[in-house]
């Protein structure tokens, strides 16, 4: 169902007051809100697969499993969810070098905290299920990625990424025995960006955002982490010095296993698959778009081959 912000709050109360939308990646309206006096966070349903009751669950479920800081539920319907405001800083590339460096780094202690404290059984999606958090098992790690690599090389037949998504998608599935030796199953937060992680000084205090929350492999996350702070279009970070910040912030509270930098470049190629998906959207924000989508084409490629290399070393 699809959800107005002032229906949906009417149904909490009649003192409400609609500040702003706020940016959002996900299906579901995002509006910084008023309710009785108190500043809030209300998502609503803008498609009729926006899943709200799955964020809902996801986000409980980090509250009470877990020490990850996460923004309390006020309210819920099958069509908006309403959560407490946390106040902190986004990470931003115009503070010191070294302020954002802490922040990278305790940014990946936190994330690594969430796929230590989260339990779950198998790989899958998660779903709301009879008023509850349930899973849609995929069974192991590599079938997980390929169920989700398939699906995005759905989303990209008939374009000129079809290409660099089918060579993940073989790549996946012929090298299965080394990806199954990645760690998990965890919670993924699938959107560790820097808008999700909220600072007070160098202090995460805020992880916002559950919208794409999956369980499989913890570095699969990390490498996603690190590709919205260095590598996405509008990554607010160039200085390739601080990458290792965000590593080995993770890696204080929980090392990587062995193999992880040969599977890192194979999630590197998965994860560039994700922007060519909705490439037509973005791509006049960047300088040369053709340019760009070769660019993306080719870093798949690469990856591919690095991947290739380390693994056969």
């Amino acid at each position: 169902m699809v959800a107005d912000v002032g229906d949906a709050l009417a149904t909490y109360t009649d003192d409400y007051e609609i500040r702003r939308e706020l940016p959002s990646r996900g299906p579901n309206g995002v509006y910084e809100v008023i309710v009785d006096g108190q500043t809030a966070v209300c998502k609503v349903a803008r498609e009729n697969n926006a899943h709200i009751g799955q964020r809902v669950f996801v986000a409980q479920y980090v509250g009470e499993q877990t020490t990850v800081p996460t923004p309390a539920l006020l309210a819920a319907e099958d069509d908006y969810a309403l959560f407490e405001w946390i106040n902190g800083t986004p990470y931003r590339s115009n503070e010191v070098r070294d302020l954002r460096e802490r922040r990278l780094r305790n940014a990946g202690a936190m994330l690594a905290r969430l796929h230590t404290e989260a339990d779950f059984a198998s790989h899958g999606y998660l779903c709301a299920q009879d008023g509850q958090l349930d899973l849609d098992a995929k069974g192991t790690w590599s079938e997980m990625l390929e169920t989700l690599v398939s699906r995005w090389c759905d989303d990209l037949a008939g374009t000129q990424f079809e290409e660099a998504g089918q060579s993940v998608r073989k790549f996946v599935r012929t090298h299965q025995d080394a990806l199954n030796n990645a760690d998990g199953p965890d919670l993924i937060h699938g959107d560790y960006q820097p808008a999700n992680v909220l600072f007070d000084g160098e202090r995460v205090v805020g992880v916002l955002d559950w919208e794409f929350s999956l369980v499989g492999s913890g570095e699969f996350d990390l490498c996603r982490a690190e590709r919205e702070f260095f590598d996405w279009y509008d990554a607010p970070e160039e200085d390739d010095e601080l990458r290792d910040a965000l590593q080995e912030g993770y890696e204080s509270v929980r090392p990587l296993p062995s193999g992880f930098t040969a599977r890192r470049e194979v999630y590197r190629g998965i994860l560039k698959l994700d922007p060519m998906r909705f490439f037509n959207t973005w791509k006049d924000e960047v300088k040369e778009p053709a340019a760009t989508a070769d660019s993306m084409v080719a870093f798949v490629r690469s990856s591919l081959a690095n991947a290739r290399d380390a693994l056969n070393e």
